[in-house]
């Protein structure tokens, strides 16, 4: 077959790449909805939300190291998320509107659905 290689750690690979794609799919629907969704806004988000989960909640800069994008760019994405209601800012640190926060709760289970599936896939 044209184009065909082994593929080292084809399994584990194919796992990690579905259950990425799943779980891409899961914050784009818990933040978006069913819009389309730029993935620096998905990064960005995600920082958003594990500083509030460790307690730390993020700042532009902090979310731009975290996140490996430039802070210019993470300000402009911020600002975007603040005006469509996705985030709040308190003081310099930002975090997830109360309205998101508390409508989390179904794409945490699908999460977790997801990765045991993978985490199952890996075991084989």
């Amino acid at each position: 077959m044209r184009g065909s290689y082994p593929i080292e750690h084809r399994l584990e690979r194919l796992a990690l790449a579905r259950a990425y794609v799943a779980l891409t799919g899961v914050m784009v629907r818990s933040v978006f909805g069913q819009k389309h969704a730029d993935h620096s806004l998905l990064l960005i988000d995600a920082a958003i939300m594990v500083g509030r989960a460790e307690n730390k909640p993020m700042n532009a800069t902090k979310i731009a190291h975290y996140v490996g994008l430039p802070r210019s760019m993470v300000i402009r994405k911020l600002k975007e998320f603040v005006d469509s209601g996705v985030i709040t800012r308190e003081g310099n640190v930002f975090l997830l509107s109360e309205q998101r926060a508390h409508n989390q709760t179904k794409y945490v289970a699908e999460a977790m659905r997801i990765f045991r599936a993978a985490e199952k896939a890996l075991k084989v």
